[in-house]
């Protein structure tokens, strides 16, 4: 009867899988934190280009007391986007990050992985050599009793 195969660092291998899947997770909500933070800095950007554009065209038209607020705002978004600009800098090295921690513990799992498959395949190998002996151990019984049956000799 054939035995089963049974990895003993299954475990090992089981935590490996278990830490690669907390890092993908970390990576999705970092990029998704990097994805917001792009956004709004997308967002700020748009707003100081419309903001500048309404100012240069409207000039004529606003009272002092108007252009100064105008301008306010100008300057308002411009040291947001200043401020967003690093934000999503320390997003980007964060999601950096937990890409290559990431890729670090999918390494792990992978050579666990491979001793997995390795051992499995010698597993396998010794399986096939044993019952080939036993294959050919009741061949020569069977060509022993034929030949004592038969009167072997010639």
């Amino acid at each position: 009867m054939a035995r089963r195969f049974r990895f003993t660092l299954q475990p090992l291998l089981e935590h490996r899988g278990r830490i690669e899947n907390q890092k993908q997770q970390a990576v999705a909500l970092r990029q998704i934190a990097y994805d917001t933070a792009q956004r709004d800095l997308d967002r700020l950007d748009r707003e100081f280009r419309d903001s500048s554009a309404r100012l240069r065209t409207e000039h004529k038209r606003y009272d002092l007391e108007q252009l100064r607020l105008h301008y306010a705002h100008v300057q308002f978004l411009d040291r947001a986007i200043v401020a967003q600009i690093r934000v999503v800098a320390e997003r980007r090295l964060e999601l950096d990050r937990s890409r290559q921690e990431l890729l670090a513990s999918s390494k792990e799992r992978k050579i666990v992985e491979k001793l997995k498959e390795r051992r499995r395949e010698a597993f396998t190998n010794e399986e096939l050599r044993i019952e080939q002996n036993e294959l050919d151990d009741g061949n020569a019984r069977r060509f022993g009793r034929s030949v004592q049956q038969f009167g072997g000799a010639s």
